[in-house]
């Protein structure tokens, strides 16, 4: 079994952005036991002990558990969800994909549609260095009040800026700013968000006003 100080030193590799080899046996072990916890999330029922259940794990395994988390699996994850770490009021759709060997964090709000990827591991150029399974690892982050479509992809290092959008099936390769709308391989800006969009939804029908008073 590995040691806790062994873990210790390996949560700060993996978060280093140094290279190193990510198949030590150790480590794999642990990756495995970590794995597991989210083996026995994904067959919780959706019945109030499953999902009293769901919420136990969810405490217990990621990186930092903000209020409200809602996650509906099932979900996958290289280390876990050790690596994660979710702000307040966050919603994870099914079938989601952590490739969480680096950090990967969340601010309140955001939600996430069903079948995105959010890939934090990169491996060398070079085919020699790949074969012995060398690594290294970006942290992604999305900030508060991000909506991500459906079978996105988030690359490595990569900062969603708050209250922007990621369209569905979209791959995000570099930097997003703050509240504007992106779409396409690679994903590019078509749009600001603005204060129309306080009044108006589904090109140009007017928002209720009691949805206004009531919300905004």
């Amino acid at each position: 079994m590995i040691s806790q100080e062994k873990i210790k030193q390996f949560k700060k590799l993996i978060n280093s952005g140094e290279i190193y080899d990510s198949v030590d046996e150790e480590f794999i072990e642990y990756q495995h036991s970590l794995v597991q916890r989210i083996n026995e999330l994904n067959q919780t029922s959706d019945n109030p002990d499953g999902l009293k259940k769901r919420q136990q794990i969810l405490k217990e395994v990621v990186g930092t558990y903000g209020d409200n988390l809602y996650v509906i699996p099932p979900i996958h994850s290289n280390t876990g969800l050790v690596n994660v770490h979710f702000g307040k009021d966050v919603l994870i759709n099914f079938n989601c994909n952590f490739v969480d060997d680096g950090a990967i964090y969340f601010g309140d709000n955001c939600m996430v549609g069903p079948n995105v990827t959010f890939a934090t591991a990169i491996h060398p150029v070079s085919p020699k260095l790949r074969e012995s399974k060398l690594q290294y690892n970006k942290p992604i982050t999305i900030e508060k009040n991000v909506w991500i479509g459906a079978s996105a992809t988030i690359l490595p290092g990569v900062t969603v800026g708050e209250g922007s959008i990621i369209g569905a099936g979209s791959v995000v390769t570099k930097d997003v700013e703050s509240n504007v709308v992106v779409v396409g391989n690679p994903a590019r800006k078509i749009r600001s968000i603005d204060e129309n969009d306080d009044k108006y939804y589904d090109s140009g029908k007017k928002i209720p006003e009691d949805i206004i008073e009531k919300y905004l």
